[in-house]
């Protein structure tokens, strides 16, 4: 039976909950359906006075999403609890449980980008990723468009079972229309006047709005409490996501990155990303082709002859500039897959096949791995998971976690 539907308001209730408990010590941070399937010990037993003759607390235990493929970039399907190495906060950890993908359904959140030039090779791409992970009637999935132009048409969003189901439903998806995106920054560049003071005006431009397509997924994954593996996976771009030229924007991208993180991190979502990469900023195609310039001065600059060369100068620093930026951009949103216990393929291929392949290679070799956590004083535990073996692991970089008082 299909869970209920979620209403898209009460996500701003959810992330608003899930960034003050960041801020303060949870009191059970272990709030992943995974941990509840695991074993009935893992709510901390109430509080009370200690005595000689107490009934010992039932063992504290947090469940992690772990993702491996072999040498070759296949699914790692045949490892054990003693291949994993775990590090709590600078502490080893000894495995306690292991469970397979195979046992764990998959609860997938796929987010399309609203952009016409890629919007149907994205469709083809998450269509395609669908009919590979989502397994009929055992995992479910919803999809949602972020950053349209027109609102999303409906207010709330459903889990679906069934691929067929899923794919038409991308399918018939309105490439104009998403719900509001958490990362906005662009550059203006204005080149309509040619005098000194207005030539090229340049402005950052960093809007937010409402209910974010980060909160409606949060919102959706905290919906089903049943144990399952989270994932993301959601088309970005790297200029929205670009920390831009100044303090005030920096601090702006850098705390909503920050808390878009630890509330993946909270509710143990695992995000992967395909990239969409902008030929304009792979450092070598020539943004200023075609463009006539006119000198800035009547005289023209000096040794100039009248051909503008201000205008090129400043053109090729700003170039400069932005590309310094495009890549910071590109950095956060690595930044986004691989502290959640994700990857990012920038892929240029047709309908993104290589990276499709890729992700669903990790969400074959997943595990839940489950293990006590360290006793300190910080409810964010810094967390490195390897293998002995020759396997690529991806894992979240922290958790939260604070025994109960």
């Amino acid at each position: 039976m299909e869970q209920p539907p979620v209403i898209l308001i009460l996500a701003v209730a959810l992330f608003t909950n899930i960034v003050a408990a960041q801020s303060s010590a949870p009191q059970e941070a272990t709030t992943s359906a995974a941990a509840t399937a695991a074993s009935p010990s893992a709510t901390p037993a109430a509080g009370g006075p200690s005595t000689a003759n107490a009934t010992p607390a039932r063992a504290h235990f947090v469940p992690v999403l772990v993702s491996a493929t072999d040498a070759g970039g296949s699914p790692a399907t045949g490892l054990s609890k003693e291949q994993f190495s775990i590090t709590d906060a600078m502490r080893p950890a000894e495995p306690l449980r292991l469970f397979k993908a195979e046992d764990v359904p998959l609860h997938l959140a796929v987010v399309l980008l609203a952009d016409p030039g890629t919007f149907s090779q994205q469709q083809a791409a998450a269509i395609d990723l669908i009919k590979k992970v989502v397994r009929p009637n055992v995992d479910e999935a919803f999809v949602v468009t972020a950053r349209g132009k027109k609102p999303w048409p409906s207010p709330r969003l459903e889990w679906k079972r069934v691929p067929e189901e899923l794919s038409k439903f991308v399918s018939d998806l309105d490439r104009s229309a998403g719900l509001d995106d958490a990362f906005t920054f662009d550059l203006d560049t204005s080149e309509t006047a040619l005098d000194r003071n207005r030539g090229r005006n340049t402005t950052q431009i960093y809007s937010t709005g409402g209910v974010s397509v980060f909160d409606a997924v949060f919102a959706m994954m905290n919906s089903d409490p049943r144990p399952a593996r989270r994932v993301m996976v959601i088309f970005r771009q790297a200029w929205p996501h670009s920390p831009g030229f100044g303090r005030q924007v920096n601090t702006i991208v850098e705390n909503k990155l920050t808390q878009v993180i630890g509330a993946a991190q909270e509710l143990h979502v695992a995000t992967f990303v395909i990239g969409l990469d902008d030929p304009k900023f792979n450092g070598i195609t020539d943004n200023n082709i075609g463009k006539i310039y006119i000198s800035l001065s009547g005289g023209g600059a000096a040794g100039d002859g009248g051909g503008g060369s201000g205008g090129r100068a400043y053109d090729a620093a700003l170039e400069k500039s932005k590309l310094r930026a495009y890549e910071a951009g590109k950095t956060n949103v690595q930044r986004l897959a691989t502290e959640t216990g994700g990857t990012t393929y920038w892929s240029m291929k047709k309908n993104y096949t290589d990276a499709v392949s890729g992700i669903a290679n990790f969400l074959a070799g997943q595990y839940i791995v489950t293990f006590t956590p360290s006793d300190t004083a910080s409810p964010v535990h810094p967390l490195k998971i390897t293998t002995t073996s020759n396997a690529k692991v991806l894992a979240q970089t922290s958790f939260f976690y604070s025994p109960a008082k």
